[in-house]
């Protein structure tokens, strides 16, 4: 009794979050008979967590008078919360959310195995002591009550399967990887749910033409399968919504460390060519400071136009400008690459290369290091007014033309500038040699 006590209040705790979370979502839009239906089916999957908890269970019957009154309240929650899942799933797969006529069928059934309950719980004799645990093995041979369990039993297990199908069906269906997630989630709850409902049903079937041996399956295992089944449930309904957010939350972090990674190398070649920056780099706020980068003008992008709007207040709201700071920085820095050109020199491209080789570096990090180097010579030549003959070496450069994929490759050039050795090394080796030119 105290194994389930602890695990359904732990399972209370998962499956009414899961409806406070979608209650906060059916506030903002309350006449959404989805999100109705779907607050509808989370709560009523929770409440019997709470009510089958042994003390709970028996505080109910003391409360209405009425011994073993909370199986049948838990049942019917059960009932009607599987019952809601169902019409969901089919209500999302219908054209202009119409209803049809396997809704009404649906609904039927449930309606009616509802009515059955009730009616044959208080036709049948529960009186007597509680039974939390095992009241299904307790009183299953038992007039009216055979009927009222198997009923239940019959209409779980079949909404169990439906669930199964449709959640598979639909996952193959959606273009949304969280949404199919939360469906494959749900599909395998109702899995655990066939753990509940078939041993139940089974252990029924067994018991009326001989003494079954699955009493304990029925009243431990099939409990704990179900509880699984109840969180499993409430993770799948609800991962669209805390999904997608997470993701948006990862990549608004990628593309923070990007714009942190690509500031040093983007605010030297900015300070070269100011020019070609729309943004002026602020030489008083790193790029650590939240603030620096909230406090830029806001962008916004209308019919394909991009308009800059500074604000009266140097105060921004929101972090939704990373990305176009990060695209200017990818734009910029491959302007001031074309500027720098004419000081591109083979022989700086050979060394940087030999040496990163020899320092044992991967492919990529040896030509992100050749093309960090290549650059702090040739702004380091620029700046001291050094000219360098130009053999315009080619450089690397990923064979994507995905403008994510080349912000990543510039993040891995930028940390070679700031921290390679073989920058540091190549710089100061022809930074010499290029100041004795402009000397001369």
């Amino acid at each position: 009794m105290l194994l389930l006590t602890v695990v359904y209040g732990i399972l209370s705790v998962i499956t009414w979050s899961a409806f406070f979370y979608k209650v906060r979502d059916l506030a903002r839009d309350w006449r959404n008979r989805e999100l109705q239906l779907l607050c509808l089916s989370i709560a009523t999957f929770a409440a019997p967590f709470v009510l089958a908890s042994p003390h709970v269970y028996m505080g109910i019957d003391r409360i209405l008078g009425v011994p073993n009154i909370a199986t049948l309240i838990i049942y019917i929650c059960v009932a009607v919360c599987v019952t809601g899942f169902i019409a969901l799933l089919v209500s999302w797969s219908s054209a202009q959310g119409k209803l049809r006529l396997r809704h009404w069928i649906g609904v039927g059934y449930s309606l009616a195995t509802l009515v059955v309950m009730t009616v044959f719980f208080f036709l049948g004799n529960v009186d007597g002591v509680e039974h939390p645990v095992d009241f299904d093995v307790t009183f299953e041979t038992v007039p009216y009550i055979s009927i009222f369990l198997l009923s239940y039993q019959l209409l779980f297990t079949t909404s169990m399967v439906m669930l199964i199908v449709l959640c598979r069906r639909y996952a193959t269906a959606v273009d949304r990887p969280w949404l199919r997630r939360g469906l494959l989630t749900v599909a395998l709850g109702a899995w655990f749910g066939l753990g509940y409902g078939v041993p139940k049903v089974a252990n029924m079937v067994w018991d009326l033409f001989a003494t079954s041996p699955l009493h304990d399956v029925s009243s431990i295992a099939a409990p704990l399968s179900a509880s699984v089944s109840a969180m499993l449930f409430s993770i799948g309904f609800t991962m669209p919504g805390w999904g997608a957010g997470a993701s948006r939350l990862k990549d608004l972090a990628a593309t923070y460390r990007a714009y942190k990674r690509l500031y040093p190398l983007w605010h030297d070649l900015a300070a070269a060519f100011p020019e070609l920056v729309l943004f002026k780099p602020n030489d008083r706020q790193g790029p650590r400071s939240t603030r620096a980068l909230l406090s830029r003008p806001r962008i916004e992008i209308r019919e394909g136009r991009m308009i800059l709007r500074p604000r009266d207040s140097h105060e921004a709201d929101t972090l939704q400008d990373l990305d176009l700071l990060v695209a200017r920085q990818r734009v910029e820095i491959r302007d001031a690459q074309l500027r720098l050109r004419p000081y591109f020199t083979e022989s700086v491209v050979q060394e940087a290369r030999d040496l990163a080789r020899r320092r044992k570096l991967t492919p990529d990090d040896v030509e992100a290091a050749v093309e960090a180097a290549q650059m702090s010579v040739a702004l380091r030549s620029h700046t001291t007014g050094a000219l360098v003959p130009a053999t315009a070496p080619h450089l690397h450069a990923p064979t994507a033309v995905d403008p994510a994929e080349e912000v990543s490759w510039l993040v891995k050039v930028a940390v070679a500038y700031k921290t390679s050795p073989v920058v540091a090394d190549i710089t100061e080796r022809f930074t010499g040699a290029a100041t004795g030119v402009a000397a001369s």
